[in-house]
């Protein structure tokens, strides 16, 4: 690592700091050091970050009490999780009340960071995609280039598709497609299909860190690096790697970097049956992730989190007295109406006594009437729930594909700590063996350490499961400001790997066309999430069924391919105070004496077992009757003598209000 000149800049920072004469200088030169020692010390990088926040505070400047904190949580994000988590959660309550868009933002993201830590890639996304939002509006460019570079790294890992998407929208803005961190993405996402290329990308990843002298970029991109190695069967190389990144991660004091290489090196040596080199670097992995992700620092965290959660939940409980208080102010006034009414209908009762025994005969009858009809709504409510909790979960189905690789995280964990038991256990077999009770006592302790870590990550595992059936329950009902685009993008890639999860021979072309003017509109989510995924996944099964019938009557596939190309596409585009999404594909199109029926329930076109007929229906209602929009259909039907299909298909237009 060439630091000299890092450290002669710190150094003659760290001059002006000592000389600096009033207190607001010192806190922007604090701030400076604190910056800079996060690639080489983070110790000092915590140190400075304090005392900025001291200075800030004693000068009782609001704007920098953000600034210094910001800039502690970042220091302590690599130390101390749960103080950072507190502290970015803190900056967030004072950032809206100032309404402090740009450092809103920036804590999302870091916050998501601080979820990946934890190993929640789902929590990461969420976070990340909710800053992009914010940038998006703000016209922050480069920001929202390196949101997609981020998710692009998560990606690397699961859908190589879905990282190329989202790392060549993040190579729009230099800065970000010049990061380390970028380039050792690329390396991640084409390890399997180019090495040559992700060779590459590692080694302009290594380069890089050491020009920009980032201890922490370039512990990260080793690990990965050596990773790569192994696959390649560099054994040697990957251990020479590896050890580097380890030692730039001890010098920065960087938990995460030696957690990642020393897992590496435990794997590399335990295969070449090195034990005593295995048990080292197991030994060094173990403490390092008891100091960052520890029982204690676990519980913390959830405090963290649980403090923020009872923060919103008291707001939402103000903001439902101040409801409840002008509904009572309503009813008041509907009771003082109804009082004038019944003293108006009083001085004309004597006047109408007969008519109004009349009324009561016939009011009898209406309530007896009016009583069957609400036995016969109530039945018919119920039944009406239960098929509506039948279609979510069928939209659940098309889901789990999509999301199930969030169960592997934690169950890598139990296999890792289990494989490792199981070698503590015959060592300690040994050890009996031979007499020496205190090792073996030893052993014992390291295996029900591990055991404890295993029962953590089982129930990490069961609490995914528990928030994937989350989906197949009611909404709240409640709308909320939600990036349209955002949630089109993401069930778009949803749906289409649910079906390639049935079906690993289909292949189709996804296409969006965003307007960025939209911004956020107020939707149920959840519900409207629903609507999404049901025409997309309709969309994908036309194109696919089109690709089979095709491939039927042609002689080879690649043939097919060259004449027809299965293709859904999603557009949004705003039209004075209307929003259109538009849900596209180029199947078989909807026979013109079924398109009136397809919005009724119970209707499908589907062979038995495979539609409920209640998708379209429930869809048009939740767009209609739960968001006050529209839902239509416009479609061409294939002709029988051009089985390619030029020109068919089916668009389903959704139009909601923007308020």
């Amino acid at each position: 690592m060439q630091s000299q000149f890092k450290t002669a800049s710190i150094d003659s920072i760290s001059q002006l700091y000592s000389t600096a004469k009033t207190d607001s200088s010192k806190v922007n030169i604090a701030l400076s050091l604190s910056y800079n020692y996060a690639l080489l010390n983070i110790d000092s990088a915590i140190k400075y970050a304090n005392e900025a926040v001291e200075l800030a505070n004693s000068l009782n400047n609001k704007k920098l009490v953000l600034i210094a904190k910001y800039a502690l949580a970042q220091a302590l994000a690599e130390r101390d999780i749960p103080a950072s988590m507190k502290i970015y959660y803190e900056i967030l309550e004072l950032a809206s009340k100032l309404d402090k868009r740009p450092l809103i933002a920036s804590c999302f993201t870091q916050i998501g960071l601080l979820y990946l830590y934890t190993g929640s890639d789902e929590k990461y996304i969420y976070y990340l995609r909710k800053s992009k939002s914010i940038y998006n509006a703000l016209g922050n460019l480069s920001a929202v280039s390196s949101s997609n570079a981020e998710i692009g790294g998560i990606y690397s890992t699961i859908n190589r598709d879905s990282a190329r998407y989202y790392l060549n929208l993040a190579a729009a803005d230099s800065s970000a497609s010049n990061s380390a961190f970028y380039q050792y993405y690329w390396g991640i996402t084409e390890s399997i299909d180019n090495p040559q290329k992700a060779r590459g990308h590692f080694l302009k990843s290594l380069e890089i860190s050491e020009k920009g002298n980032d201890l922490r970029g370039y512990s990260l991109a080793s690990r990965w690096y050596c990773i790569f190695l192994q696959n390649q069967n560099q054994i040697d190389s990957a251990i020479v790697v590896a050890k580097a990144g380890l030692t730039a991660a001890d010098k920065l004091g960087f938990l995460r970097g030696i957690v990642k290489n020393s897992e590496q090196l435990h794997k590399i040596y335990n295969g070449l049956g090195q034990t005593d080199s295995a048990y080292k670097f197991l030994s060094i992995n173990f403490k390092a992730q008891d100091d960052l992700l520890g029982q204690d620092k676990i519980d913390q965290i959830q405090q963290a989190i649980i403090g923020e959660q009872q923060r919103a939940q008291k707001l939402q409980l103000e903001k439902e007295q101040l409801q409840s208080q002008i509904r009572l102010f309503g009813t008041g006034a509907v009771a003082f109406i109804l009082l004038i009414f019944m003293l108006f209908f009083y001085r004309n009762q004597r006047k109408t006594r007969k008519s109004n025994e009349l009324l009561l005969m016939q009011s009898e009858e209406i309530n007896k009437k009016n009583s069957e009809l609400q036995t016969s709504y109530e039945n018919l409510k119920s039944t009406q729930s239960q098929l509506i909790q039948s279609e979510k979960m069928a939209s659940l189905g098309e889901l789990t594909a999509g999301i199930a690789h969030e169960i592997q995280n934690p169950l890598n964990f139990v296999n890792n700590f289990s494989e490792v038991n199981e070698e503590l256990l015959g060592e300690m077999k040994d050890e009996l063996d031979k007499g020496n009770i205190n090792d073996a006592k030893a052993i014992a302790n390291d295996a029900i350490e591990n055991q404890q870590k295993i029962i953590h990550h089982g129930k990490r595992a069961d609490a995914i499961v528990k928030g994937m059936l989350q989906h197949s329950r009611s909404s709240s009902s409640l709308k909320e400001p939600t990036d349209i685009n955002a949630l089109c993008d993401e069930y778009l890639r949803l749906s289409y790997h649910g079906l390639r999860a049935k079906d690993k021979s289909f292949n189709a072309t996804m296409k969006t066309d965003f307007d960025n003017s939209i911004g956020n509109i107020n939707i149920i989510p959840q519900d409207f999430g629903r609507v999404i995924l049901n025409l997309l996944t309709n969309a994908f099964y036309a194109v696919q069924q089109k690709q089979k019938e095709a491939a039927g009557g042609l002689p080879t596939f690649e043939r097919l391919a060259t004449l027809y190309e299965p293709t859904v596409t999603i557009t949004t585009k705003k039209e004075g105070d209307k929003v259109l999404i538009s849900v596209s594909d180029n199947g078989n199109g909807i026979p013109q004496n079924i398109v009136d029926k397809i919005f009724q329930p119970f209707f499908t076109t589907k062979p038995t077992g495979q539609g409920t007929g209640l998708g379209l229906s429930l869809s048009y209602d939740i767009v209609t009757k739960g968001h006050g929009g529209e839902l239509k259909v416009e479609t061409k039907e294939a002709r029988p003598d051009d089985p390619v299909g030029r020109g068919e298909g089916t668009v389903f237009i959704i139009q909601l209000p923007t308020t």
